[in-house]
């Protein structure tokens, strides 16, 4: 006879190993995503010693409604990549006696057996503007201490348009034990180390990167070098994932592409890149999808830290990644090699489109007739294309003070996805008469006649490049007489919502006998104040 005890002992295993079950089920598998779920994470940076990965991260502390609120930096270890430890924070932003807040973006790398951590920080009222700092260590978890007593860099090292530019560092170590160091948004910056890694060493180059914004990560594989960079946050999109590859790490760097595209429920997107580590190569990201045990949600300013398999095709290029919920903790597997993207496509017979060579102009070339602005670089730090507002036109109004044969046209423009066959930009040139007074700007003007050699407009190919002077010269058969005191409008036009190309515009009316316009109607700033397009000509020779 059973006792009530053994009666119920057999239901009572069947319960139990059901509910161990079903917390098996709901517990994520070792190396899925995201990699932490008791905080938020973001930007991280892996550093691979002997057989561990270190994974630094921002801690990521926003509530409901604020922007960004990080304070610290954490750091994780892995010796298979799918079990990770916490190590606890391992610095504060306030560390740095001269900082005030903001521990953004950081990545840490060895030589000689010591740890130095480069992290983005805002600085006091004595520098004011974010700016870098470097932290050293005797050991990879730290605890890390301030290297210098100073701002490695701050925003008076790379004066420009923007206040924010001196973000989010990286650093390489090349195979010659020189350093370097990279840096900024919307700029990318380029720096030689000095071998005590806590000085600079040389000038400071701009790094000319398609659409760039921030977050870049320097890597290197074989004989070549990578820069992989967020992307398009400038040009009106969430961010995407970019890279470029070069010989060297002064470049020159050939743009090669989407690496992933945007971070879901997050306008930001940060790579860190670890290569070959027991026989894989991985790319860390971070997005906003991860909820917290204790209800919190994420978003903007609560993201979380996720890993993908990195894989390589045999001439060095990258393989598109795609984001996984899956992660790394199922086997690889490699995507298969990509065609090539179709060209650009053709111009108009007798337009010569001159790919973008000068780089952030801080003047124009040679001695234009007109020009809209004085220095490109500073005046004009807005980028404009057809993807916002369902734009199908951009065009810049002028008077010329003296009539003039129209040989060249140049614009301050670049970035965006570029054209391709049947998915043309056009251009056009119209005369709107002569004006009694040159310095109104009217609020909208009508298509005329396009002086460009018939009354559509003419076909102009673009491939993708970085911001620089695009010109663009007529043959005789296009070139046009300019009269002086006639308004004109010149017209990039494009398709409704595309993005093949950004015209740089001002945030202020420089140049008062004309005037910016989006559809035909005047661009205005949201206080009311026209703007101008950077726009140079240039009579025949």
């Amino acid at each position: 006879m059973f006792t009530r005890l053994q009666r119920i002992t057999p239901w009572l295993l069947l319960t139990v190993a059901g509910c161990l079950h079903a917390e098996s089920a709901r517990q994520p598998a070792p190396g899925s995503n995201p990699l932490v779920h008791d905080k938020f994470t973001a930007d991280p940076a892996p550093l691979a010693v002997d057989d561990t990965v270190y994974l630094y991260v921002g801690h990521d502390e926003a509530k409901e409604g604020e922007m960004f609120n990080m304070n610290e930096w954490l750091c994780y270890s892995s010796q298979d990549m799918k079990h990770w430890k916490a190590h606890g924070p391992i610095m504060q932003a306030t560390d740095f006696a001269w900082a005030i807040r903001d521990a953004w973006a950081a990545q840490v790398v060895e030589r000689d057996g010591r740890y130095y951590l480069y992290a983005t920080v805002q600085h006091d009222k004595t520098h004011p503007g974010k700016a870098i700092g470097v932290a050293v260590s005797d050991q990879p978890t730290g605890p890390f201490e301030d290297a210098r007593g100073s701002a490695l860099i701050t925003d008076d090292t790379t004066p420009s348009p923007y206040g924010w530019d001196d973000i989010d560092p990286t650093v390489l170590i090349d195979d010659d034990g020189t350093p370097w160091l990279a840096w900024g948004n919307p700029t990318c910056y380029l720096v030689k180390l000095k071998p005590n890694m806590i000085e600079l060493d040389g000038p400071i180059q701009r790094l000319p990167l398609p659409n760039y914004t921030e977050g870049p990560w320097l890597s290197k594989r074989g004989d070549i070098y990578y820069l992989t960079y967020p992307a398009f946050a400038h040009q009106g999109f969430s961010e995407r994932m970019c890279y470029a590859t070069a010989p060297a790490v002064t470049g020159p760097w050939t743009y090669r592409g989407q690496l992933t595209g945007e971070a879901e429920n997050s306008y930001t997107i940060h790579p860190g890149i670890l290569n070959d580590f027991k026989g894989h190569s991985y790319l860390f990201y971070h997005n906003a999808t991860l909820t917290l045990p204790d209800g919190q949600t994420g978003g903007l300013g609560r993201r979380a830290v996720r890993v993908e398999y990195l894989h390589y095709n045999p001439d060095g290029t990258m393989q598109p990644v795609e984001q996984t919920e899956a992660g790394v903790s199922v086997p690889p597997q490699p995507a298969k090699v990509q065609k090539a993207k179709d060209k650009p496509g053709k111009s108009e017979r007798g337009l010569k489109v001159h790919d973008i060579t000068r780089f952030f102009p801080e003047s124009w070339s040679g001695q234009p007739a007109l020009s809209t602005v004085a220095n490109p670089f500073y005046d004009t730090p807005v980028a404009a294309s057809f993807n916002r507002d369902n734009a199908t036109s951009i065009g810049q109004s002028f008077v010329p003070a003296q009539d003039m044969t129209l040989g060249r046209i140049a614009f301050y423009a670049g970035d965006g996805l570029g054209t391709q066959p049947g998915h043309l930009l056009t251009l056009a040139l119209y005369d709107l008469g002569p004006q009694e007074d040159t310095q109104a700007a009217t609020a909208s003007y009508t298509a005329a006649h396009n002086l460009l050699g018939r009354e559509q407009a003419v076909d102009l190919a673009y491939a993708v490049q970085a911001p620089g002077l695009l010109e663009i010269d007529l043959s005789r058969s296009l070139q046009v007489e300019l009269q002086a005191g006639h308004r004109y409008v010149l017209e990039l036009q494009g398709e409704r919502g595309n993005a093949s190309l950004f015209w740089r515009r001002s945030r202020a009316d420089a140049y008062p006998e004309g005037a910016a316009y989006v559809d035909r109607s005047l661009a205005q700033e949201k206080d009311g104040q026209s703007v101008d397009f950077a726009l140079a000509l240039y009579p025949v020779d």
